[in-house]
């Protein structure tokens, strides 16, 4: 092809047909041009693609973690719920000077729940190194920022601030001072079951227990209710 342009270009200047050359060389010119610019779009095409396509990966992957939170949630959730109703019976048995059975070895082997929410978050922390900018939709990049930089942070805190330090400044205690076996969530063996009735504290500290428990269960309850609207609007965003 350039052998023939170079060759059209001597004969018209051998021709001495000059206005022509110019129509020839100007319209040489612009084709050169058409062909850059054709490859640049081309180029930037393929540059889009490839954005785009690192975008679905990763609102598949942070759809994956996410519905490995929400399992940690349930998990989470069951043994809260465990824990208060364990709760609520020894303080049953408090208030009322219940007989002991065997049966209480079990609910005090669960006053508290050694729950930690593990929140998956290896993809977000990649897409922060990335570029938030790489999820297009405005709307759905900003809800995946204010679940894993706000919610989760927020949520990390106020376990460590009340869940973690409550089990470290009165169940733990608790256990090492009435307990002369110590199997979690299995069976707990009381060294005197009247002494423990008796004891002034022990009912304050599980009915702050059941109140706590309540309303992590809450939390994590509408935790979970956000995690799944943020999977839904991926979902929709992965349809298009």
């Amino acid at each position: 092809m350039i052998k023939f342009f170079r060759k059209t270009r001597q004969r018209l200047l051998t021709e001495n047909k000059f206005s022509n050359y110019l129509i020839y060389a100007l319209g040489e010119i612009i084709l050169v041009v058409l062909g850059i610019l054709i490859a640049l779009q081309i180029n930037n095409w393929n540059e889009n693609r490839k954005i785009k396509n690192k975008e679905i990966e990763t609102l598949k992957e942070i759809r994956s973690d996410l519905i490995q939170n929400i399992d940690d949630i349930d998990v989470n959730i069951k043994s809260l719920i465990v824990s208060k109703e364990a709760n609520e019976i020894i303080i049953d048995h408090i208030e009322n000077s219940l007989p002991y059975n065997d049966s209480l070895r079990y609910y005090f082997a669960n006053l508290y729940p050694y729950i930690v929410f593990t929140m998956n978050q290896t993809t977000y922390d990649n897409l922060k190194q990335i570029g938030l900018n790489l999820i297009s939709n405005d709307s759905l990049k900003n809800n995946i920022s204010d679940l894993y930089a706000n919610q989760y942070s927020s949520y990390r805190m106020f376990e460590k601030t009340y869940l973690v330090e409550h089990h470290n400044n009165y169940i733990k205690p608790i256990y090492m001072a009435e307990f002369n076996s110590f199997e979690v969530k299995s069976s707990l063996q009381l060294i005197n079951y009247e002494q423990f009735l008796t004891h002034k504290q022990y009912k304050q500290v599980m009915n702050y227990s059941v109140s706590m428990f309540a309303t992590f269960i809450r939390i994590q309850s509408n935790l979970k209710v956000n995690i799944e609207e943020l999977i839904i609007e991926i979902n929709k965003e992965l349809e298009k």
